[in-house]
C-alpha cells in the first residue's frame, strides 16, 4: 500500500466504508482498480482461491456462421479482456429461436479456439449440409 509516496506492507484489517476502489499499480506502467459498490442492502463476502495465480474471467458472446462454407473455416469475435497467452474454454449453444430448422441440417463442429489479443479466433468444420445461417451463443472461461 502507497500513501504519500510510502510504501507500507504489514497492514492488517483495513475497513474501508461505502463505495471503495483499490488502485493496483505495477511496474512497467500497468495499472488495476478493484472496486466495491453496495448494490443491495445484504452484506457480501468474496473469498479469494487460496493459490497463486491470477482469477479467471469469463462471459458470453455471439456469432452468426453463414450457410454454404468451406469445409473448414474460421471466425473471429471480438471479446474483450482475452490476450493471446490466456488458455481458453469455449461452449457453444443453440438459440430457441434461430430462424430456420436447424434439426434438418448438420451441425458445425468447434474443432479449437484461438485466444488474440482482444478477442477469440472460432475454427469450425461444416459437415457439408447446413441450409441456412447460424446464430450461435459462446460462454467462455479463460486464465492466464
Amino acid at each position: 500500500m502507497n500513501i504519500g509516496g510510502e510504501n507500507y506492507t504489514g497492514f492488517s484489517g483495513v475497513n474501508l466504508k461505502n463505495t471503495a476502489a483499490i488502485r493496483l499499480e505495477m511496474d512497467g506502467g500497468f495499472a488495476g482498480t478493484i472496486s466495491a459498490k453496495r448494490s443491495s442492502d445484504a452484506s457480501r463476502e468474496w473469498i479469494l482461491p487460496d493459490k497463486s495465480g491470477t482469477l479467471p474471467i469469463m462471459g458470453t458472446f455471439a456469432v452468426q456462421l453463414p450457410a454454404g462454407v468451406a469445409a473448414f473455416f474460421s471466425s473471429a469475435v471480438t471479446v474483450s479482456g482475452i490476450r493471446a497467452e490466456d488458455a481458453v474454454i469455449v461452449g457453444l449453444t443453440t438459440p430457441a429461436s434461430i430462424g430456420y430448422d436447424f434439426d434438418n441440417s448438420t451441425a458445425y463442429i468447434l474443432n479449437s479456439v484461438r485466444p488474440t489479443n482482444g478477442g477469440l479466433t472460432l475454427f469450425f468444420q461444416n459437415l457439408g449440409n447446413a441450409t441456412g445461417y447460424i446464430e450461435l451463443v459462446g460462454s467462455y472461461l479463460a486464465v492466464r
